[in-house]
């Protein structure tokens, strides 16, 4: 008979499983709390204990039949599959697997969903997670890898790029995976010009500061949801991507006004590090710092 291994008990527990079965994860880093977690999950059938947060699963492995025993339900998670747990409800699995199963868990805290709904014009009230196994979802498979590689990168993305990623994540989830409907969305002129203003003045001032949306939000008077469409509005790029596009435009005027070295022209524009300059730098000019110089 399989051996029921009991998973992150305590609920001080950051996670819902042993240390032993996790890669890595993002434990310590400020990433708008929300947490993720590589896991490879032992051979025998596992208990997941209720838990405070949601978490969604992605399955990065080969496919597998899972069976969810305590309430009965089961499905098929193809590579890519997303799992959707809500926050508070015990279970236990089961899975007819064909090889290693390497998962990724996202845990996003109930409070912060409710946080991005209210900004949304939306009762938190209202909504609610729909649990769910194996769906086929690009959108979350999409963020969810994202988060990976930002976890691999050692951060190189920042506090701008993570927290935008969470709002992306807890948006589509209100939209196709829980009890309500957003609200039909007026077509959207973008930020007053006054404002645009005011927000570009303050990145070009901040470029070397590790940037937040909510900073940005701040100096528009506005919530982070609004705050990053209204942006994209405007000027047809994200925050983050407009952040990194001054970041490397000021570093061009450096390179060639200065005899500074690559890294110090990095830490100056608010780059993390020379490589990070250079990753960004060739990907908006085709030339690496070198040999733009």
């Amino acid at each position: 008979m399989d051996h029921l291994a009991l998973a992150g008990t305590t609920p001080e527990s950051s996670f819902d499983v042993p240390p032993e079965h996790i890669i890595q994860s993002s434990r310590g880093k400020d990433w708008h709390g929300v947490d993720i977690a590589e896991i490879i999950h032992p051979l025998d059938d596992f208990a997941l204990p209720a838990i405070p947060r949601h978490v969604l699963v992605v399955n990065l492995g080969p496919p597998s039949e899972v069976k969810e025993r305590l309430v009965g339900r089961q499905g098929h998670l193809a590579t890519g599959n997303i799992v959707v747990l809500p926050a508070g409800a015990p279970s236990t699995w089961h899975l007819d697997r064909q090889g290693e199963v390497r998962h990724l868990h996202l845990y996003l805290p109930p409070a912060l969903i409710h946080k991005v709904a209210t900004e949304a014009d939306i009762n938190p009230d209202t909504v609610e997670l729909i649990d769910a196994i194996g769906i086929h979802d690009p959108h979350i498979e999409s963020i969810a890898l994202s988060f990976l590689s930002e976890l691999r990168s050692e951060g190189l993305g920042g506090k701008l790029y993570t927290e935008s990623l969470a709002n992306l994540l807890i948006i589509h989830l209100l939209r196709h995976h829980s009890s309500i409907k957003m609200p039909s969305v007026p077509r959207q002129t973008g930020l007053p010009n006054a404002t645009l203003r005011r927000v570009i003045a303050y990145i070009d001032q901040h470029l070397v500061e590790d940037l937040s949306l909510s900073d940005l939000a701040a100096v528009a008077s506005l919530s982070p949801y609004h705050f990053a469409r209204l942006f994209k509005t405007s000027l047809g790029s994200s925050p983050h991507q407009y952040i990194i596009h001054r970041r490397v435009e000021r570093a061009k005027l450096l390179l060639v006004t200065t005899n500074w070295s690559l890294t110090s022209i990095a830490h100056t524009v608010g780059f993390a590090s020379e490589s990070h300059l250079a990753l960004h730098f060739k990907r908006l000019t085709g030339l690496t710092p070198k040999h733009y110089r």
